[in-house]
């Protein structure tokens, strides 16, 4: 009887205790959804792709959210960056058509415009909030449209506010990403589909803006922290496009290599490789050096949650300009003086190719480095259709870098697209490649009924 009496107590304090709480929770969450969910867009770009080997339009689903009275958009790169057209629906469940505005695919941020010319309510507007201020184990709800399921919202925490990725990851649409920001990491479900809807507080503040989902762990998403994505929406709007200094260093942590380095503990910036021919190279930088200041300013980068801020000091210097690093090496301290660049396109223009059956693209400074090419001469091949001319075991692969055609040089896009027309009509075309650093010769045999299909 005793032991049943202190239940029913017990049962009734906890109630008591956990009821208000989770009422107040409840009104918190209603109050936070009702302040962003109107500003809510269900997007549905067409995109272009080209890895099967010729022009492929697919439709796909994203989201994101208005923070502009003109009608402007944040969403993510992956999703509107290579769009061909764009259709958002609305809160009140209009279509509208969008253009794509401007994007930065390092952050995986994009920009487009609403076109209202044929819309006549009034505009929900979002709030930014601040992600400096966000605290692990705080309250955030994921909005967006998980697996096309429009208008949804999911609850959780924010696990961490300062996930790294590293600088090699990279988006669908094959740019890298990630070098320059942290990530917020919420268990708050994030789908495929909420890819650029906004991670909001219990204020009704967006917080981050949703960009993956992992595919092997539950219950962990991520986010671009808002002011990261406040910072590259400013310069969108303003300058079409976010420019960087580029001085081609690739970093690590120091952590637990001080002693190697004969370093401080919590001082400097280990560099891991620099790319070939770039400002850190001419400047006679080297793997092992260590940069202790730039410009007189201490830096450091311990762990790797600190690497995106030693990036984006230089990547915030103006392009051109001549920065000064303090670098220990062998025990000595040297300065040195470099001169920045500006971080030019990651992925080049695409071409197809539809006679001969493959897609290729412009070679850029970056794509040379990332490929380990000679130089950006040539064009690079991104898709070769199975049953087309260049098929089959012997025929192109993706990764080839074609060098001639009939024994011209094929120095860019250009000369490729120019050669391309002039030789349309030819049934047979010789083709030299580079393979991984391997040079090989095919003739591409182009069958009539192929042309008839073109």
């Amino acid at each position: 009887m005793i032991a049943r009496f202190l239940f029913i107590f017990f049962l009734a304090t906890t109630i008591q205790a956990v009821t208000p709480v989770d009422s107040t929770l409840q009104h918190q969450i209603y109050y936070a959804r009702d302040r962003v969910m109107p500003a809510l867009v269900h997007i549905q770009p067409v995109i272009k792709n080209y890895d099967t080997g010729e022009l492929e339009k697919q439709a796909v689903i994203g989201s994101g959210v208005i923070f502009h009275k003109d009608g402007y958009v944040v969403t993510n790169y992956h999703v509107a960056g290579k769009a061909e057209r764009i259709i958002c629906t609305l809160n009140d469940r209009e279509q509208v058509p969008a253009t794509f505005v401007g994007g930065d695919p390092m952050t995986d941020v994009a920009v487009i415009k609403l076109d209202l010319s044929d819309y006549e309510p009034e505009l929900h507007i979002a709030d930014f909030g601040n992600s400096d201020s966000a605290q692990v184990g705080q309250y955030v709800l994921a909005m967006g449209s998980p697996l096309s399921l429009s208008r949804s919202v999911s609850a959780g925490v924010i696990s961490t506010k300062d996930r790294y990725f590293g600088s090699e990851v990279r988006l669908p649409s094959g740019e890298r990403t990630g070098r320059y920001n942290l990530w917020l990491q919420t268990d708050a479900a994030i789908n495929p589909g909420n890819s650029g809807g906004p991670l909001v507080d219990l204020s009704g503040r967006v917080v981050g803006i949703n960009s993956r989902a992992t595919m092997f762990a539950n219950n962990i998403g991520f986010a671009i922290p808002i002011n990261i994505v406040r910072s590259v929406t400013s310069a969108i709007l303003k300058d079409g496009e976010v420019v960087r200094s580029w001085i081609g260093l690739h970093c690590q942590a120091l952590q637990e290599l001080e002693g190697y380095f004969k370093a401080g503990r919590d001082n400097g910036v280990l560099i891991a490789s620099i790319d070939p021919g770039s400002p850190a190279d001419i400047a006679f930088l080297k793997a092992g050096d260590i940069i202790l200041e730039l410009d007189g300013e201490p830096v450091s980068a311990r762990f790797v949650e600190e690497v995106p801020l030693f990036y984006s000091k230089i990547a915030k210097v103006t392009p051109g300009t001549e920065i000064t690093l303090k670098v220990f090496r062998d025990g000595e301290e040297y300065p040195v003086k470099v001169v920045t660049r500006q971080l030019g396109d990651l992925q080049g223009e695409d071409f197809e190719a539809a006679k001969w059956g493959f897609t290729v693209k412009a070679i850029t400074r970056q794509m040379q480095i990332d490929n380990s090419l000679d130089d950006t001469l040539g064009v690079l091949v991104t898709g070769v259709k199975r049953s087309g001319s260049a098929g089959g075991l012997d025929g192109l692969r993706r990764g080839d870098v074609i060098s001639k055609i009939n024994n011209v040089r094929v120095n860019g896009l250009s000369v490729f697209a120019a050669l391309y027309a002039e030789l349309s009509k030819d049934r047979r075309v010789m083709i030299q490649t580079n393979r991984n650093g391997a040079i090989r010769y095919m003739v591409l045999k182009i069958e009539e009924e192929e042309k008839v299909n073109e």
